[in-house]
């Protein structure tokens, strides 16, 4: 019986034929790259971070009902439209800038999101954060497998934890300065987004971007079949994935809340949400290195779906438990999917990374206003159990991947 072999478990004597590495790219793990990639996006995920907390928040404060207050949340993502475009241009031009100014960016939008007094001022905030987030995130998670050699699913976990561990300190951060200082002196903190961009600019000086020097390759062009024949299960998957992503996220606070949590604790619960995810996200992205990536998503989507469930049916103190379990299983999946779509398209990863963000971002735009109008005709219980049930429904696109992956294995 053959063992089927995955395209990232063959190994080669030739470096530039190793899976994930191009002739003239490194083939070791570059420390100082990678660090400061994960970096910026700790730093930048950090005043992202803000954002779910202060929700129910400026909700109050401006009179909006949940889904109007949730929609605003739209306004930061919108921009993640164009990351395929960003993706693709920064193969093809150093965009480094874009990386090192993203915390500088971010942090002074969020830390003066407070102070809007009008709807409208908050949308043209979210937005320019909005932009700073998409480059980054278009761009970030490439030049870090670019300069991660044979280890793509553990630079894909150094990426997703990194962003992680930001989130949930910028949750608790927020939080904390609200409580001592009030709504008026959060600009205060859009310093260290600034002191930041500097640091990361001495880290990144001399990375590039661009995924290959060939002019041939600059000029060559899409494999769009191949493209949708990757995507359009990883989309679907996605879109199974979206009601609880944003359960987890975005309305994760207000969840807490409405079950008669107070603000700070319901900004600690997105912390520990978050934390448990960052060693999820480490030690399942690195056994993805080793093991197939769809059998391990597949391990993870049962477990959390179950873990979702349990959590319904706890109160008070043994609910702690299991929000541990689901944030490690919830960003577990990520690095294991951003790795899936670029170990195929590895002359393109900032374009297919930002496509595949771009995907994500539509299937989390659809549902943040579902949620939140679910959240208004009924509950945000309601909301979680229902999220719950459609996770294992993409199952069903993990087994089309494995399907194509063993008719086109190598043997």
């Amino acid at each position: 019986m053959q063992k089927h072999i995955e395209p990232h478990d063959i190994i080669k004597e030739d470096p530039s034929s190793q899976p994930g590495l191009l002739p003239d790219e490194p083939n070791h793990f570059n420390n100082r790259h990678v660090g400061s990639v994960a970096a910026a996006h700790s730093l930048h995920d950090m005043y992202s971070g803000f954002l779910p907390p202060l929700l129910p928040i400026l909700i109050e404060k401006l009179g909006l009902t949940n889904l109007g207050g949730g929609s605003l949340t739209l306004f930061y993502s919108l921009p993640s439209l164009l990351q395929p475009l960003i993706g693709s241009l920064a193969d093809r031009h150093n965009l480094r800038i874009l990386v090192i100014l993203a915390p500088f960016i971010t942090g002074t939008m969020m830390s003066l999101l407070g102070l809007a007094t009008t709807p409208v001022v908050m949308m043209a905030m979210l937005i320019l954060a909005g932009l700073s987030s998409a480059s980054l995130h278009a761009i970030g998670p490439a030049l870090n497998s670019k300069y991660a050699g044979q280890k793509l699913g553990r630079s894909m976990s150094f990426w997703v934890n990194a962003g992680t561990l930001g989130y949930a300190l910028g949750s608790l951060l927020l939080v904390t300065v609200y409580d001592f200082l009030g709504l008026s002196k959060l600009p205060i903190l859009a310093i260290g987004g600034a002191i930041a961009s500097v640091l990361i600019w001495f880290g990144l000086k001399n990375a590039n971007t661009c995924a290959y020097s060939s002019k041939k390759q600059k000029n060559s062009p899409k494999h769009w079949g191949k493209i949708l024949k990757v995507m359009l299960p990883i989309a679907f998957i996605v879109a199974t994935r979206a009601m609880m992503t944003v359960m987890l996220s975005t309305y994760f606070p207000a969840f807490l809340r409405e079950r008669g949590a107070s603000t700070w604790v319901s900004g600690a619960g997105m912390t520990l949400l978050l934390v448990a995810g960052a060693f999820g996200s480490y030690l399942v992205g690195s056994l993805s290195d080793r093991f197939s990536r769809v059998h391990i998503l597949g391990f993870v989507t049962t477990a959390h779906f179950a873990s979702m469930l349990v959590f319904l049916r706890t109160d008070n103190w043994l609910q702690l438990p299991i929000i541990l379990v689901i944030g490690f299983l919830e960003i577990a999946a990520l690095p294991v999917l951003m790795a899936m779509v670029q170990d195929s398209f590895i002359e393109d990863r900032a374009f297919i990374n930002g496509l595949f963000l771009a995907t994500n971002f539509v299937g989390t735009s659809l549902a943040i206003p579902l949620v939140g109008r679910i959240a208004d005709l009924y509950s945000f219980q309601t909301v979680f159990q229902l999220a719950a049930w459609i996770l294992p429904f993409g199952l069903l696109s993990m087994a089309w991947i494995y399907r194509i992956n063993k008719n086109s294995r190598l043997v």
